[in-house]
């Protein structure tokens, strides 16, 4: 529309006709950007490196100025009684267009870029905002004589509650901690340890079988031959998170 009304007031100027049909015809260049920036814009969002991206800008500039012409031709033909030719079509297109179409389809190149980095930039930003849970991998204890003693989480077979204190279990030794199951609990690796009574949590990579009492709770027997029951109301859990250690159904 806007190119129109420029067409409008410089043939008043020029004083020279002005056809309005001829006008909007011609004008018909900015019509076909519509289309063609819908494809571009499909396009672009599956081109990953730049070079490519520049091919694709300059591909879908001459497929413009290809089809601009053809598409003023055909309108003529059908609807107006001269028909202007491909070829001057397509010159007037090149002088008149060409470092326009430059300026506009390099700009929405920007535009596709920007808006499609944007998401992974703050994907990026986003993750390292959020800390990955971290799970304790070693337990200090107190000794006698103030000595303090590191033992690996991956070696404790289970733990028991011994109020106010819990019982820490290796395969020969038990040792005295200060602190609660309950505390204890939200520090774990939940996909290692799994609670299976209110005074036990135990490791799963050191069990070694499990049978049932018949009465919904059931024995589970470690690889150090610790005999502890699992408590009805911790079976679904306890079940659950064998198989997605072990890679085996519980039944």
């Amino acid at each position: 529309m806007a190119t129109v009304i420029l067409d409008y007031w410089f043939t008043q100027f020029q004083n020279t006709p002005f056809y309005i049909f001829e006008s909007v015809l011609f004008s018909s260049f900015w019509i076909l950007f519509l289309p063609l920036l819908l494809v571009f814009s499909k396009l672009i969002k599956s081109k990953e490196e730049t070079g490519s991206r520049l091919i694709l800008t300059g591909i879908i500039i001459v497929i413009h100025l290809l089809v601009y012409p053809a598409f003023v031709w055909i309108l003529s033909k059908t609807l107006y009684y001269h028909t202007f030719s491909y070829l001057q079509t397509f010159n007037f297109g090149l002088s008149a267009y060409f470092i326009k179409s430059v300026i506009i389809y390099s700009f929405f190149l920007l535009v596709f870029t920007a808006s499609k980095n944007k998401p992974k930039e703050q994907s990026t930003v986003l993750e390292e905002k959020i800390e990955k849970p971290s799970f304790i991998t070693s337990i200090v204890i107190s000794e006698r004589n103030n000595k303090k003693a590191i033992l690996e989480v991956n070696n404790i077979y289970y733990f028991s509650a011994n109020p106010p204190y819990i019982n820490i279990h290796l395969y020969s030794k038990k040792h005295l901690h200060s602190e609660t199951l309950k505390c204890l609990e939200k520090k774990l690796d939940n996909d290692q340890f799994v609670r299976i009574h209110k005074s036990h949590i135990i490791n799963i990579s050191k069990i070694f079988s499990f049978q049932s009492r018949k009465n919904g709770d059931y024995d589970v027997t470690l690889s150090d031959n610790s005999v502890l029951r699992l408590s009805r109301s911790y079976v679904k859990v306890f079940k659950a998170k064998l198989e997605k250690h072990n890679r085996v159904t519980a039944k």
